[in-house]
């Protein structure tokens, strides 16, 4: 079978990225993602999972596990609070964050701005965007900075590798 998981390579990593995913990740929209994130998790990297925001800030402070990529999956428009996106920025502030979003908000980088559209990405492109930060964790490529324009999107999301 081809597709993203045939593409994911964690092997250039001295060790594997902690991750944290957030949101109903078991989700039939989600199976994409998960097919991916499943496939990294083979490859050794160290997953947790949440299914929101809110509690995290207690959980990191108990037990010192920082995540080096948020992914979160995000179903409806309004499914995550502004605050609490601003919150979860404050908290992992050296993570790389991708929401993956499904097909009910493929508006929002138009009518909404609870979520930077540097870390915005269609379902169906994450595993694709996923590798892109994986390559930046590992200092193969400059990180996309949250402030970022819909240009440089376009070229971080793009570019020839």
């Amino acid at each position: 079978m081809g597709g993203p998981i045939a593409n994911a390579d964690t092997s250039s990593f001295e060790r594997s990225p902690n991750l944290l995913v957030i949101g109903d990740f078991f989700s039939p929209t989600m199976t994409p993602l998960r097919l991916f994130v499943e496939h990294l998790v083979g490859s050794g990297c160290d997953a947790r999972f949440a299914a929101g925001i809110a509690d995290l800030a207690a959980r990191s402070a108990e037990d010192g596990w920082f995540p080096e990529l948020v992914i979160v999956c995000q179903h409806g428009s309004d499914e995550f609070a502004e605050p609490d996106v601003h919150g979860l920025i404050g908290l992992y502030p050296l993570a790389r964050l991708v929401c993956a979003y499904g097909p009910w908000c493929a508006s929002d980088g138009r009518t909404r701005d609870i979520w930077p559209l540097a870390v915005r990405v269609p379902v169906d492109a994450a595993a694709a965007r996923i590798r892109r930060e994986l390559d930046v964790l590992s200092g193969r490529r400059p990180p996309l900075p949250l402030t970022a324009s819909r240009d440089e999107i376009f070229l971080f999301d793009n570019a020839l590798d």
